[in-house]
C-alpha cells in the first residue's frame, strides 16, 4: 500500500496555520495553569490534528479520516511496562529536577497548584496532547522515519516542534535563558516520544500519556520561572535521552528492558 502522508506538507501547514495564533498571544493576555504561563496562542495545540485530518481527506479519502483519529486510543501489543514508563519517566524527572533546584535554594517544595487540580489539569492536558499527537506522531513521524531513520526523524521533529513553541513562551515573558534550556528538553522529549512509539508498535496512546504527563508535572513544579530549574529539566531530560538511545543503538535490547523493570 502507498503511502499518502505528506509530512513535510504537514509541516509547512501547521506553521503557516500557527501565524493567527501568533498575533493573537501577541494582542491579548495569558493564563496560569499551576506553575506553567501559557499566551492565547497556546491555543494553537488544536492545529496539528486539523492539518493532519485535512491532508489525510485530501490525499486518502474521507474514510481514512476517522482511522486516524481512532489512534488517539490504539493499544498495539506491546508490554503494559512501557505505558506506565510513559506516565512515571517525566514524574521522575521533574522530582529529579526540584530536588536539585532545592538543594541549591533557588526554589522550595512548595507545590504551585492544589493536588485537587489535578483531575481537570490532566483532562485539559490530555485534550491537548491528543490534538498534538495525532499530528506529530500519527501522521508525520512514521514517514519521515522511513526516510530519515528513527533518530534523525526524532531530532528533526524535535527541533521543529520546539521552535514551533518559541513565539508562546516569549509571549508568556519568559527569558532567553528559561527559553534556552527548555528548548533542549523539548527536543530530548520529542526523541523520548519517538522512542516510545518505536518500542509500543507504532501506536499514538503512548505518545500521548508521555505527553500528558510531562505537562502535568511542569504545572506542578516549584520554581517553574527560575531558569535554573527549566535549564536543570532540560539537562536531566537531554542526558537521559542520550543514555537510552546510546543503549538503543550499541546494546542488546536487554539493556533496555532492564530500565522497565
Amino acid at each position: 500500500m502507498i503511502d499518502e502522508r505528506r509530512p513535510l506538507l504537514f509541516l509547512t501547514s501547521v506553521a503557516l496555520s500557527s501565524i493567527p495564533f501568533f498575533v493573537l498571544g501577541a494582542v491579548t493576555g495569558e493564563i496560569r495553569l499551576g506553575a506553567m504561563r501559557l499566551p492565547a496562542s497556546a491555543a494553537m495545540f488544536m492545529i496539528p490534528v486539523a492539518v493532519a485530518a485535512a491532508l489525510t481527506w485530501r490525499y486518502s479519502g474521507a474514510a481514512a479520516v476517522p482511522g486516524l483519529l481512532r489512534r488517539a486510543v490504539d493499544r498495539p501489543a506491546a508490554a503494559l511496562r512501557w505505558y506506565v514508563l510513559a506516565v512515571l519517566l517525566p514524574v521522575a524527572l521533574a522530582v529529579g529536577s526540584a530536588a536539585a533546584v532545592c538543594w541549591t535554594g533557588q526554589a522550595g517544595w512548595r507545590l504551585p497548584l492544589s493536588p485537587a487540580a489535578a483531575p481537570g489539569l490532566v483532562l485539559v492536558f490530555l485534550i491537548a496532547a491528543t490534538c498534538e499527537e495525532l499530528g506529530w506522531t500519527g501522521y508525520a513521524i512514521e514517514p519521515l522515519r522511513q526516510r530519515f531513520g528513527m533518530l534523525p526523524a526524532a531530532l528533526g521533529l524535535g527541533v521543529y516542534w520546539a521552535v514551533w513553541h518559541v513565539i508562546p513562551l516569549f509571549e508568556a515573558g519568559h527569558p532567553v535563558g528559561w527559553i534556552a534550556g527548555w528548548f533542549l528538553g523539548a527536543v530530548a522529549i520529542r526523541v523520548l516520544i519517538v522512542w516510545l512509539h518505536d518500542r509500543t508498535g507504532h501506536g499514538v496512546s503512548a505518545a500521548i500519556l508521555m505527553h500528558v504527563s510531562f505537562n502535568a508535572t511542569a504545572a506542578y513544579t516549584p520554581g517553574l520561572d527560575r531558569p535554573i530549574s527549566v535549564i536543570t529539566t532540560g539537562v536531566l531530560t537531554a542526558a537521559l535521552t542520550a543514555g537510552l538511545m546510546w543503549n538503543s543503538t550499541s546494546r542488546t535490547p536487554r539493556a533496555i528492558d532492564a530500565l522497565t523493570h
